[in-house]
């Protein structure tokens, strides 16, 4: 939450700023970055929504709950990303190259980027600062937590900001190479460097394709309901298999209905001389070692059997994780 909010305020302040210094310059590579900007705000409101939504509780409608807004509502930001920012970041630099004319005031330009740099810079600290701190919570190195991770929300904060500095440095590159007239002239409008800027937004376009492509993936597959990762589903299978009436995991099924909420589907074996209290009394103690074993886990479904009701001539399916 407060990596949001912290992008929030930055990246509104920023998009004011580079709409401001775009305006002033008649620069692509700063309307690219201002529309970056924007698309960047838009989506910390989105992913607020998602914080907000994802607390309520389950209904008859919805009875696991409403977890997977997380996820939603990090896809509908990683549409916007690729809509907004990179479609205009692209069709601004065509549209440079097409009919080429050097930007002016660059002054502006420079001081806004500048200012941009040190908002973001501070924003993607907070983001780190808080992947870190969750990271050493979960006991996991950052590169672990950051690959296995569920939670889309800081993801698309950290993503978000690290594509906002690569894109305020090449803007400032195509900025610089156009003002020092660098290179020929691009036909017979231009003027020695004037097509600098159009590459520039171009390339901010790309940029922000690649990372809404990112983040629309790994949204995509927590919304069509993605496992738990396979250090969590074997300390699962373990807390299972330790307890003394089980005999064996035949079928172990797990998906993340919200980055820390985690439903659990089992087939178990337990051993024959077990009565019914047994029976009652060592689901119970399962269940308990599960969530001892891992706290995400909200939802347990156990489906008992006993050791001789499978044999090896009734093969049944397994499907892990």
């Amino acid at each position: 939450m407060l990596a949001v909010v912290g992008a929030l305020f930055a990246n509104a302040l920023i998009t004011v700023l580079k709409f401001m210094a775009a305006v002033v310059t008649g620069s692509s590579g700063m309307m690219a970055e201002a529309l970056h900007s924007l698309a960047d705000t838009t989506n910390q409101v989105f992913l607020l929504l998602g914080l907000r939504f994802y607390k309520r509780e389950p209904s008859d409608k919805h009875p696991f709950g409403y977890g997977k807004e997380r996820f939603f509502w990090s896809f509908i930001a990683a549409i916007f990303i690729f809509g907004v920012g990179a479609t205009y970041a692209l069709y601004e630099g065509y549209e440079k190259l097409t009919h080429p004319h050097p930007p002016e005031n660059l002054q502006w330009a420079y001081w806004v980027l500048g200012i941009s740099f040190v908002l973001e810079a501070g924003s993607i600290a907070l983001a780190l600062y808080q992947e870190i701190r969750e990271a050493r919570h979960e006991g996991m190195t950052f590169r672990e937590y950051l690959r296995e991770s569920k939670d889309p929300t800081a993801k698309t904060v950290l993503f978000e900001d690290s594509a906002a500095l690569l894109g305020i440095v090449i803007a400032a590159i195509g900025i610089y190479l156009t003002d020092h007239k660098v290179g020929p002239a691009f036909g017979h409008e231009g003027s020695p460097g004037a097509y600098w800027d159009g590459l520039a937004s171009m390339a901010i376009g790309l940029v922000l394709a690649f990372v809404a492509f990112a983040l629309a993936r790994s949204s995509r597959g927590l919304l069509l309901g993605e496992a738990a990762t396979p250090k969590t589903v074997e300390r699962i299978r373990q807390a299972i298999l330790e307890h003394p009436h089980v005999c064996e995991v035949v079928e172990l099924l797990t998906m993340h209905l919200a980055p820390k909420q985690i439903l659990i589907n089992a087939h178990i074996n337990l051993r024959d001389s077990l009565k019914t209290d047994d029976i009652e009394n060592a689901i119970q103690e399962i269940e308990e070692r599960i969530k001892k074993a891992e706290p995400k886990v909200d939802m347990i479904f156990l489906e008992t059997a006993r050791e001789s009701e499978t044999t090896e001539h009734d093969p049944i399916p397994e499907h892990i994780g």
